[in-house]
């Protein structure tokens, strides 16, 4: 009986072995935790990321989010790390809001701490002037031209404590991606 139990153990582990050599791809589900690789999804260029991974859990003030359930709504995060930028418009694009389907350039800054006094100046792409200034929370981020644009948040009063995000900002009349399935 020993044996036996050795040998359904064995021929277990010789399947198992076999089977992970022919497993398909991975899911196209972001995984959370401290390893994971964010998907990288279209509206981040030059140095930043947009993914649908969990948010740092300061970021999530308001938002509520059903229990197991993965995160849906674009974000990046700027540099430094005490930034975030929602994206609920899923990727911005030049002009005036609303679109032909009537969504907007919406983007929630947050910054760690809540600073009363925050900032958004937008840089377009060649420039070093900002063309594009608003103040910082949830704000419609239209702006003339395509391209990647510069945008950097201040929130001190010197102007000295501040991230820097650089988002792609789509040609007019362009409709972002949809959603992933």
């Amino acid at each position: 009986m020993h044996k036996t139990i050795l040998r359904i153990a064995a021929f277990t582990a010789l399947l198992i072995l076999a089977a992970s050599g022919c497993t398909s791809a991975p899911s196209p589900q972001v995984q959370s935790g401290p390893t994971a690789k964010p998907q990288v999804l279209a509206g981040g260029c030059a140095t930043t990321v947009v993914t649908e991974a969990e948010p740092p859990a300061w970021a999530l003030g308001g938002f509520t989010q059903p229990t197991g359930t993965p995160w849906t709504l674009p974000w990046a995060q700027g540099t430094g790390g005490d930034a975030v930028a929602f994206l609920f418009a899923r990727q911005l694009v030049a002009g005036a809001s609303p679109r032909v389907d009537g969504t907007n350039n919406k983007v929630l800054w947050v910054v760690k701490g809540n600073p009363s006094n925050l900032v958004v100046e937008g840089v377009p792409p060649g420039a070093t002037q900002a063309t594009f200034t608003v103040n910082g929370g949830p704000s419609i981020v239209d702006v003339p031209t395509a391209g990647c644009w510069t945008f950097q948040l201040k929130w001190s009063q010197a102007g000295t404590a501040g991230s820097t995000f650089h988002l792609d900002v789509l040609p007019a009349g362009t409709m972002p991606p949809p959603p992933a399935a």
